[in-house]
């Protein structure tokens, strides 16, 4: 029978020796994948202000948003930064 820390030390060097050829294999991206990640971040950002400019209407008109309101700009935002992170980091691989 094996001793566990033979085990784990091969277990270990299988896992190190593997992560490098998993990190070559990823695929790079293309101008067009850029375009398509830029657009996406760009429509993110135009439904985020549109929201905005609903909200801060609503409060000027004396209205008060409720917290389904404030959620949903609040996902907008987080959608918005999550589209433009997408797309810097496609682009940054073209």
């Amino acid at each position: 029978m094996m001793p566990i820390r033979t085990l784990a030390a091969a277990a270990c060097a299988a896992t190190v020796l593997g992560l490098p050829a998993a990190a070559t294999a990823a695929p790079l991206a293309t101008p067009a994948d850029c375009d398509a990640a830029q657009a996406a971040a760009d429509r993110a950002e135009s439904e985020f202000e549109a929201m905005k400019s609903e909200y801060l209407a609503q409060i000027a008109d004396g209205g008060h948003p409720d917290a389904s309101q404030r959620q949903a700009l609040a996902d907008a935002d987080v959608a918005r930064a999550t589209a433009r992170a997408e797309a810097e980091r496609i682009c940054n691989a073209v």
